[in-house]
Parts: C-alpha cells; sequence; structure tokens
C-alpha cells in the first residue's frame, strides 16, 4: 500500500448571500489519481472545526467588528480538510507498508510503521466518530509492542478491519487504481510478484472493505505455484510443504469466509504463514 498522499486543490464555487450578492468558497475535488477518496467521508472530521469556528456557507457579508471574515473562514475550511485528507492518506500508506513488512518478516520495520500510525490523532473529529480512530490508533500500538512476527501478523489484520470498520461507519467511497496481475512468466522473480499482488489485493480488500479485491486475490493464490518458487530458493523440505499447503487452506478459506472478521482472521493466518516460509527462505 506504500502509496504516496495525495493533495487537494480547491475550485472557487459562486454562491449568493442573503442578501443576493455573489461570493466564492472553497469546494475540494482530487488533483492526483493514485488514489480518489470521495470528499464526503470528510465531513465528519472537520465538523467540529466548522462548529467551533462558527463558520456559516449562507451568513451575511458584513462582519461583526473582531470576527473573521467569512473569506477567512472558508479558507479555514481549506486547510482542514486539506489536512485531514493528508492524514487519512498517511494512515492508509502506512498501514500498507505494515502489511508489506510483515510479509518479508521486517518485524523492526513494522515496529517503525506503527509508531508513526499510532501517532496520528484527528484533532477536529466529532465525538460520535473519535472512537473509530482510536481504535486504530490502539491497534498500532498493539503491533509496535508485538514481540514476535505471528503475533504482530495477526495485528496487522486487527488493523486493517479496524480501518474497514471506520471506512463503513462514515460511508466512505474508495475507489483505488487498477492493478493487473503480473504476467504468467514462469521466471521465479515474476512469480514471486504474482504472490505479492495477490496479498495486495486482498489486503486492500480488507480495509476498503472490496469484495472484488478480496476475491481476486484469494482465488489467485489458490493456484499460485507456491512450490515452484520455494524450491527455486532452497531445496523443498517438510516444513516449506507445511506452509505452501498453510496457504492455499486460507486462500480457499478466504473463498467463503462468512463475515469480515471471519475474513480478517484468515488474512492474519495468511500473513503469518507468508512471514514464516520467507524467513525460512532468507534465513537458509
Amino acid at each position: 500500500m506504500g502509496m504516496a498522499p495525495r493533495s487537494y486543490r480547491f475550485r472557487r464555487a459562486n454562491r449568493r448571500g442573503s442578501d443576493g450578492s455573489r461570493r466564492t468558497v472553497p469546494r475540494p475535488r482530487p488533483c492526483h489519481r493514485t488514489l480518489v477518496v470521495r470528499p464526503r467521508w470528510l465531513a465528519p472530521a472537520v465538523a467540529s472545526a466548522l462548529a467551533l469556528g462558527g463558520c456559516q456557507l449562507e451568513a451575511h457579508d458584513s462582519v461583526p467588528p473582531g470576527q473573521p471574515s467569512q473569506r477567512a473562514q472558508d479558507s479555514s475550511l481549506a486547510v482542514a480538510i486539506q489536512a485531514a485528507h493528508h492524514r487519512m492518506h498517511l494512515r492508509f500508506g502506512a498501514a500498507r507498508r505494515i502489511e508489506q513488512a510483515i510479509t518479508h518478516s521486517d518485524l523492526e520495520r513494522a515496529h517503525a510503521e506503527a509508531h508513526a500510525l499510532a501517532a496520528l490523532d484527528e484533532p477536529d473529529v466529532l465525538p460520535a466518530w473519535r472512537p473509530y480512530f482510536e481504535e486504530i490508533r490502539a491497534a498500532a500500538r498493539q503491533l509496535e509492542a508485538a514481540g514476535g512476527v505471528i503475533v504482530a501478523a495477526q495485528l496487522t489484520a486487527t488493523l486493517g478491519r479496524r480501518c474497514a470498520r471506520c471506512h463503513e461507519a462514515i460511508a466512505a467511497r474508495i475507489t483505488l487504481p487498477a492493478e493487473p496481475p503480473p504476467s504468467g512468466d514462469p521466471r521465479l522473480v515474476i512469480q514471486m510478484l504474482g504472490h505479492q499482488w495477490a496479498a495486495a489485493q486482498m489486503w486492500q480488500g480488507l480495509i476498503v472493505p472490496s469484495d472484488d479485491r478480496w476475491l481476486a486475490g484469494a482465488r489467485a493464490l489458490t493456484t499460485a505455484p507456491l512450490n515452484i518458487v520455494a524450491q527455486g530458493v532452497t531445496p523443498a523440505s517438510e516444513l516449506d510443504v507445511d506452509d505452501i499447503a498453510r496457504v492455499r487452506l486460507y486462500a480457499n478459506r478466504a473463498l467463503t469466509a462468512a463475515s469480515w472478521d471471519d475474513r480478517a482472521d484468515t488474512f492474519g493466518r495468511l500473513l503469518a504463514t507468508c512471514a514464516h516460509c520467507h524467513a525460512v527462505l532468507r534465513d537458509r
């Protein structure tokens, strides 16, 4: 998920004040295509800032002495939206890098990314939404303290599911760019890229959440040539066969998991298996 954060540009939209005069207010629109998140999810994060700032989009043009002008209030709103959107992308990117680090059995990197994620607060969020953000930060703190990759893998899946619950609660509409699978080239490096693509699809499916992404990744892993990869790196052993069998088992289980909580549990077990296999192959 290591996607670069995306900023917002602001178009000026003409609005009429109560006295009939025209003025302009900022309207967010995306300026990149790396990750498109519909602006609706930003509203809860900045609503309290609007209330505290007394921002009324249809306010009179005349401003009482000592009060911020409408233009200044609109500018503050634009800054708040940009900041909230930037923090959301930081979370999304950190979570993706955690998943990648655990996949490669890199606990130190996962700890560092979890620390950065836990530090991300959402200062303007309404009280009704704060528990979702706090649950995400709590999962990140647990992950930072994880003493082993197996535990960290399960906590990574928990983190992804908590992100998805927040997206579900605020009815976020998240559109990710299409990522076609690697070619069917039999070379080892391409086969490994295919495994990474499948795991990434499942992760995106979990965190968005998206049935299409989840199922695409799971189906790919049910048929991926895992034994060829393992034998290409090191001679086959009973341990390698066990890991391959587990990947197949969890990939097939992912296709039939009845709920997103079940899917999160399956992904955590799958991620732990990938991490273990990579650690074994790397350390030989």
